[in-house]
């Protein structure tokens, strides 16, 4: 299968990984939007969990990754919920981890299983994403997931260029199953691009704003039994079209909106970075480089 990845390009894509790619369990990634409810507000942010999910594939591949690890993260979204990480907001999980909560369950897909079983790979190896360094790597280091969100979060609103991204991941090298950098350049840079993406992105107006008025409905709408929690298992198309069979959901955000939302706040993660990077045969953090 030909997949021309929007920010890193042209690749062929076969065996297990394309098997994966179209089982029903990963395909429900298209209607999931990276963002969450941002495109809402901004209908131009509007890339997904599929693209993300594949794109941080393409990154452990790229680092010689193994197999499974390359599996690990094409899968480790699949049991994201409708609008990403509105879930976390309405019931205020502080550690944005709903979806992380049920991926256990999901992983016993039975479509999924059956293309590991064809290729001899056990479901249970997948069981602790943590295990996987190049997928999963705590803050504040660099992990493919991390920085698939930051390249291709910043690429859609503008941030960044095909170039830089280009550039960037010519700066990524495995050290001891982990992702470090070549240069004190590369880390400046991401350092810089991943506090944007948090401080004018993630916490921006726009993002805070409609994230508090979808807050807000999904709370009226759980209350009043218009929708359940397992409607986030399906997708966002399917949780905005069950939301309009019995209100409008644009009207209804656009009145929320007209009255204002003073002193209503929105607890985000909160997210450092400070890479490792290569310096005179030692990998040391960005902050201890002088």
């Amino acid at each position: 299968m030909k997949y021309v990845d929007k920010i890193y390009g042209e690749f062929e894509i076969s065996g297990v990984f394309e098997e994966i790619i179209n089982t029903d369990v990963f395909q429900r990634l298209k209607k999931i939007h990276q963002g969450g409810s941002i495109f809402l507000s901004n209908p131009k942010v509007n890339h997904t969990r599929f693209e993300h999910s594949i794109g941080v594939m393409l990154i452990i591949k790229k680092l010689g990754g193994s197999i499974e690890e390359q599996i690990a993260g094409l899968i480790h979204d699949i049991s994201h919920t409708a609008f990403s990480h509105l879930i976390d907001y309405v019931l205020e999980v502080e550690e944005e981890d709903y979806h992380e909560q049920r991926y256990h369950e999901v992983l016993k897909d039975r479509e999924l299983n059956a293309v590991l079983k064809k290729y001899q790979i056990d479901r249970t190896t997948f069981m602790d994403t943590e295990k996987f360094k190049l997928l999963e790597y705590p803050l504040p280091y660099l992990s493919a997931d991390r920085i698939d969100y930051t390249l291709r979060d910043m690429c859609q609103i503008g941030e960044v260029t095909l170039a830089e991204i280009s550039w960037f991941t010519k700066g990524l090298v495995m050290f001891d199953n982990r992702i470090v950098l070549k240069s004190k350049d590369y880390a400046e840079w991401f350092q810089s691009k991943y506090n944007f993406l948090t401080a004018e992105y993630f916490e921006s107006p726009e993002n805070v704003e409609i994230n508090l008025i979808m807050r807000e409905i999904i709370r009226s709408c759980l209350g009043t039994g218009i929708i359940e929690e397992q409607d986030f298992f399906e997708d966002d198309f399917y949780l905005m079209d069950k939301i309009n069979q019995k209100l409008n959901l644009k009207q209804w955000i656009d009145r929320i909106r007209s009255k204002g939302l003073k002193n209503k706040k929105l607890k985000t993660k909160k997210r450092i970075v400070d890479p490792e990077v290569i310096v005179n045969g030692q990998i040391l953090k960005l902050s201890e480089v002088h």
